[in-house]
This record gives structure tokens, C-alpha cells and sequence, in this order.
């Protein structure tokens, strides 16, 4: 029997064990690597992932501030004795036109530390590099899009800035907020990338100012503003977003007279009289007539019907109800008509629109009779059924803008050619306690020397009657919601007025000041209009 020598094959086992657990080592060390990477790229993206959630509850936060219920607002929207206001009101460029939001991060622990000074300077993490594509001020270098600034603004009077509230420090470090300009984006407003305007809001889209401000526009809008926020990740990611903000425009009267009944001829306007406007808050000083008034604007509406008669009454302006803006008959119809008045245009109102009732007066005034029959003059007061007669004057002694003198009255009326006059802004709260005619001026005049409506105002919140006349220096505002409003005696009145019903068939022309329509205060949220993520 043959046997084979395989003594040369010794070792073989040892070796193939070797290269086998050479191959399972190389195998296990690249899963692991493998599983490094992937911790690594998992992490890198939460960490991303923060950074932006980061941004964006920056964003949130100070959307959440703009408004002046929050109670840490940045901005008291000019609500009086409130904290003062550090939302821009101008673009950037001047001082107050940039607010930076700080996060309040232990300066311990944060390198480099969140202050004005690293946000501002271009070499460091924290550094606004986007605001050279926004806006062109201060000797900034514009640059191309996805490219970092390479210079900012020297000095530290174009911004101003405040720390966050946030109760626990959040990962984003700044938020940054201005108002939009019309080249604030790669998609300017109106085309135009060299127009600079400021951005306004009307509700439904952005439009360039083409007024003094935004709130002077019509329509009526408000300002977009742009903010900025940026998040740094441990690793040193940024994100960076961008979001276009505004607060859709209350609106105040739908004409400037306006009548709040719902029933077919809740307002009639004829006798040939016209209506104007004019605004006598950029009158500079007024006048009269004022220097600014215009055939145009003069706008009435009422909840319900209106009727316009007359050979050449004319409404330079919109008519606007709730009923479809058609001429023919109530319910059908908006307006009705008879003889040929012209009307400038027509609008539909989506829903009814109910102003606050002014209150009863408390404590009420008295009841009594008071009768002036000669040249008179009161301070602030309280008095019962007041009666002018005889060619008096009754003169209000008046206060300022800011605190008008008030009077409380049950009722009041002129007549006799008698007059009631003011000498500064007054406000007189009408209670009408046991009265079906709560002022009747038919027989007298209104003279309101400062040529501006809103320094003579009429509230009244019950649904008595209401006689107002027109005059060389009739300008008021009457507020009565309820109440049934007539003019007499042709002439101008110049201001505002709502009632339930308003009677103008007498010829009285109306002049609108479109300054006397103020939006009541504006509580809602900021609309998102847009929201992008930034290259850098």
C-alpha cells in the first residue's frame, strides 16, 4: 500500500484561519466604519434639522411679539401708555430701520458670544451675510445670489435690538426684522428691481406705496416686513430662513356716509348735492374749504338699499352695500334711482358692517331744561336738555388732540340763527334720556373753527333722531349707529357720519375726510405671505 506524504501541507489550517479572520476583521472594521459614517451623516442631519426648527421658532417668536397684546411686545402699535414701540417704522438705512432679536444664550458658553458687534461684522459665525441682498445702504457691497457679504454697514446707528423672551435659550442666535422694499427679494413686486419702495399688504397681495404710507393707499394696506432669522448648528451649520410678514388691514367706514339699516332706503341722497373728499391730517394747515379737497373718494354705503334722485346729484366716489352692485329695485338692487344722478362706481360689501355702539353715558346728565339766549361759553360739563336760541352763541371751550374736553349732554338744539361753536377738539356724549329728537341744529349753525372734523365729535348710541345742517364751518364727525340721521339746509358738511339711517335728499353737500376714517385697533395675527430658506 502506497502512502502519501503530506507533511509539506503542516501549517495550511493555521494560515487559511488567519486570512479568514484577516477578511472578517476587514469586514467587521468596515461595518463599522460604515456605521460611523452613517451616525455621523444621521447626526449631522438632526443637528441640520435643529438649526432650522431653530430659525424658524425665532421666527415664531417675534412674529408672536409684533403685536402689541403680547406682553412682551416689541411694538405697542401706538397704543398709549404702553412700552415703547422698537418695530421699524422706516426702511433700513436709517436709525431704528434694523432690529436684531438676540437669543439669550449664556455668553459662557457660546463662542462666539450673540452680540451686535459679531452679527455685524462679516468673519465671524454669527455674521449677517444675507442683509447685502435685501437692501443697499451704508456702503454695503451688493452681491449675486448664493454669495456671502462681504462688507456691512460701519457705526451702529441703522439698527437697534432687543433680547428674546424665550423662557429656556433656543439654538437660533438672531432674528432680524425691517421692512420690506420693493428689491428686498429676487422678485421685486412690481418688476422693477431698481424701485426701492417700501412693500404694502392690501389682504390679498403685495403692492408697491404709492402714498405717504401704506395706511393712506387704497386700498387701505398695511406694511410687509421681512424677517430674517439664523440658527447655528454645534458642528457649525447654518440655516437661515426668511419669511414675508404683514397684518391684513381692518378697514373703517365703507363710505363716509354710511348708514347701518339693512331696510330699502337706508340711505337717500339727492337734491343735486355732490360729495368730495379730502384728508385733514396732510392738509399741512386747514382750511376752508380744505386746500387739499378732490372730486373723487367721496364714498357712501349703507348695510341696506340706497336712493339717489336728482338731475345732477352726483357721487364722486363708490356706493357700497351688502346687496349686488346693480341699479334697480330693493331688495334686488343696491342703489335705485330716479331723475339722472351719476354715480362713480358701485361696490358689493361681503358682510354687513357693524361699528361699535357708542355707551350710555354714566353717570347719565341731568334731564332739566337749560336755556341759552345769549353769547355763552362752558367748560367741560355735564347738563340736561340744552335749548339755543335767539341768535346766541354757545361757545364749547375745547381741550387738545390728545385730551379733548368732554361734554355730556341729554339733548341739544339750535334755533333762531343760534350757533354752537368750539375753540378746540371737543367730544360730546349725547344720552338722549326721554327725547325723540336728541339734536336738532335745523334752525342754527355749526362752527368749528379748526377745520378739522375729528376735533368735534357727536356720539350717540340710542336710535333718536338726529338733525344736523350744513354750514360755512360745519366740520364733525357724528357717530350714531342707531340713530336716524337728517341734513338740512343745503351747504357743505365736511367730515364723517353713521347712522341707521341717513336722510341727504335736501341737497347738502358732503365732503368726506378720509382722516376721520380710523381702522379700530388691529389685534389679528401676521400673515405669512411667504417663506424661503436661504443659501447661506
Amino acid at each position: 500500500m502506497t502512502t502519501t506524504n503530506r507533511r509539506g501541507e503542516k501549517g495550511v489550517a493555521l494560515v487559511l484561519s488567519i486570512l479568514a479572520l484577516l477578511l472578517l476583521t476587514a469586514i467587521a472594521a468596515g461595518m463599522m466604519y460604515m456605521s460611523t459614517t452613517e451616525s455621523s451623516v444621521n447626526n449631522n442631519f438632526k443637528q441640520e434639522e435643529n438649526a432650522y426648527f431653530a430659525a424658524r421658532a425665532g421666527i415664531e417668536e417675534v412674529r408672536d411679539r409684533m403685536l402689541y397684546t403680547h406682553p412682551s411686545s416689541i411694538c405697542a402699535n401706538a397704543t398709549p401708555g404702553t412700552a415703547p414701540c422698537l418695530l421699524p417704522n422706516v426702511l433700513p438705512g436709517a436709525a431704528g430701520g434694523v432690529l436684531y432679536v438676540l437669543q439669550n444664550a449664556d455668553p459662557a458658553t457660546t463662542t462666539p458670544a450673540i452680540t451686535a458687534a459679531n452679527i455685524t461684522a462679516v468673519n465671524t459665525p454669527l455674521a449677517d451675510d444675507e442683509l447685502c441682498h435685501d437692501f443697499s445702504f451704508g456702503g454695503m457691497t451688493q452681491q449675486a445670489a448664493n454669495v456671502r457679504c462681504t462688507n456691512l454697514p460701519g457705526g451702529g446707528g441703522w439698527y437697534a435690538t432687543t433680547q428674546s423672551v424665550a423662557p429656556y435659550p433656543m439654538d437660533y442666535k438672531w432674528v432680524r426684522v425691517t421692512l420690506k422694499s420693493n428689491n428686498s427679494s429676487a422678485y421685486p413686486v412690481d418688476g422693477n428691481v431698481n424701485n426701492a419702495a417700501q412693500v404694502c399688504w392690501d389682504g390679498t397681495s403685495e403692492k408697491v406705496l404709492n402714498a405717504a404710507k401704506c395706511s393712506l393707499m387704497n386700498p387701505v394696506a398695511n406694511p410687509v416686513y421681512l424677517v430674517t432669522a439664523l440658527a447655528v448648528s454645534r458642528n457649525g451649520a447654518r440655516r437661515m430662513i426668511q419669511q414675508e410678514i404683514a397684518q391684513t388691514p381692518t378697514t373703517g367706514q365703507p363710505g363716509g356716509l354710511f348708514a347701518t339699516g339693512m331696510g330699502c332706503g337706508a340711505l337717500s341722497f339727492g337734491g343735486n348735492a355732490k360729495t368730495h373728499s379730502f384728508n385733514s391730517s396732510t392738509e399741512g394747515t386747514p382750511s376752508n374749504p380744505p386746500n387739499n379737497s378732490v372730486n373723487t373718494n367721496g364714498d357712501i354705503g349703507a348695510n341696506g338699499s340706497m336712493s339717489i334722485n336728482g338731475t345732477s346729484t352726483k357721487v364722486n366716489g363708490k356706493a357700497s352695500s351688502t346687496l349686488p352692485a346693480t341699479v334697480g329695485g330693493c331688495p334686488a338692487s343696491a342703489v335705485s334711482v330716479s331723475g339722472s344722478p351719476t354715480i362713480g362706481s358701485q361696490a358689493q360689501i361681503p358682510s354687513a358692517y357693524t361699528p361699535p355702539v357708542p355707551p350710555a353715558p354714566n353717570p347719565l346728565p341731568p334731564t332739566t331744561a337749560v336755556s341759552v339766549n345769549s353769547d355763552t361759553t362752558w367748560t367741560s360739563s355735564s347738563r340736561g336738555n340744552i335749548s339755543v336760541t335767539g341768535h346766541s352763541t354757545l361757545t364749547l371751550t375745547g381741550g387738545t388732540v390728545a385730551s379733548p374736553a368732554v361734554y355730556t349732554f341729554n339733548s341739544l338744539s339750535l334755533s333762531g340763527n343760534s350757533t354752537l361753536a368750539i375753540t378746540g377738539p371737543v367730544i360730546i356724549n349725547i344720552a338722549g334720556v326721554g327725547q325723540t329728537t336728541v339734536v336738532d341744529f335745523g334752525g342754527g349753525n355749526l362752527s368749528n373753527t379748526t377745520y378739522v372734523p375729528s376735533d368735534l365729535v357727536f356720539n350717540y348710541g340710542g336710535s333718536g333722531n338726529i338733525i344736523m345742517a350744513g354750514g360755512a364751518d360745519a366740520f364733525a364727525v357724528i357717530n350714531g349707529p342707531n340713530s336716524a340721521l337728517s341734513f338740512r339746509g343745503g351747504s357743505n358738511f365736511y367730515g364723517q357720519a353713521i347712522a341707521a339711517t341717513i336722510d341727504d335728499s335736501g341737497g347738502t353737500d358732503f365732503y368726506w375726510d378720509t382722516a376721520a376714517n380710523t381702522p379700530p385697533p388691529n389685534n389679528t395675527s401676521f400673515y405669512e405671505i411667504s417663506l424661503r430658506e436661504l443659501s447661506y
